[in-house]
């Protein structure tokens, strides 16, 4: 695998489109000072993605668009691609060629742009890159790429310091990384296994409360299911005795009220017979005044003989 060509469109000083084949084996870019040729390295760097704009010789990504020289239109955009050759398979992508590009453009927003990747002309994200990237060991903060000045400063390095380069080359140095990190990773699970079983001890502390809150629950919810059976019991009794007196009141009643019909009708009688009485009396009182002698006392037995009558 090796870049191919480069592609660039409003970049730095580079207007409009231009390509840059870059032939399989050494490739020297020469010309004036002033010419381009540290933006062409700076092209690169700008799509491979470092973690600084200042590597690439820029305070905000946006100073890296075309800004018109001294009599030309600035440009709101710029776009760089990288072609790479990949007959050899070394990019996990089915294809002779692998072309990254990277776009931005500028925007009202807090940024002032945004900013785009594109993977063989179809939408990617920034990891998508440094995925595909890690595959062929190629980073822009890494020594596949030598700059300006990285001569000069590796030859006055200390042994220790070429040995940290040889590291991060050959992989070594991304290896202690990961052990770092997975040690980190350990450490933070050991320290959350930790929390989680004093958590565990108070939950289980928590459970067991729990537990005998609910059986005084249940037993509190069976007592007062008993409690509704029984009151309803008693409800229904009371209902029926209620009922049943109620009859029997009702009967007695009737029995009271026949009797009290019955001695209405004695009485009636009775008055009846009365007022026949007094009428045979006040009869007979006129007669024992027209009459006198045997006759009066004969009248008087007839009267004692009804007083006897009515007597009885």
């Amino acid at each position: 695998m090796y870049l191919k060509a480069i592609e660039l469109e409003n970049f730095k000083s580079f207007v409009h489109k231009n390509r840059i084949d870059l032939r399989e084996g050494f490739t020297a870019i020469s010309g004036p000072n002033g010419s381009g040729k540290s933006n062409i390295g700076d092209s690169i760097l700008f799509v491979l993605g470092p973690k600084s704009s200042k590597v690439i010789r820029a305070n905000r990504l946006t100073d890296l668009i075309y800004d018109g020289g001294k009599t030309g239109k600035k440009a709101d955009f710029c776009r760089v691609s990288l072609i790479f050759d990949n007959s050899d398979r070394v990019l996990p992508i089915d294809s002779n060629e692998v072309k990254l590009t990277r776009y931005v453009k500028k925007a009202n927003n807090e940024a002032g742009y945004n900013s785009y990747f594109y993977i063989n002309d179809e939408q990617a994200r920034l990891q998508d890159f440094m995925t595909l990237l890690e595959h062929a060991k190629i980073s822009a903060d890494g020594y596949n790429f030598v700059r300006q000045g990285d001569v000069t400063r590796i030859v006055e390095m200390t042994p220790m310091e070429r040995r940290q380069i040889l590291d991060d080359i050959s992989g070594i140095g991304e290896f202690d990384k990961s052990i770092a990190k997975a040690e980190d990773k350990k450490r933070i699970v050991r320290e959350n296994m930790e929390k989680i079983e004093v958590l565990m001890d108070e939950l289980k502390n928590r459970l067991d409360v729990l537990e005998k809150e609910r059986a005084v629950a249940l037993r509190y919810r069976e007592l007062e299911e008993k409690l509704k059976e029984t009151k309803a019991k008693i409800s229904y009794a009371k209902m029926v005795q209620s009922r049943e007196d109620s009859e029997s009141y009702n009967r007695q009643i009737k029995e009271y009220e026949d009797a009290v019909e019955k001695i209405e009708e004695e009485i009636k009688k009775k008055n009846a017979e009365l007022e026949e009485i007094r009428e045979k009396k006040k009869e007979v009182d006129e007669k024992i005044g027209e009459l006198g002698g045997e006759e009066l006392k004969e009248m008087k037995e007839k009267i004692d003989s009804l007083k006897i009558e009515i007597a009885r």
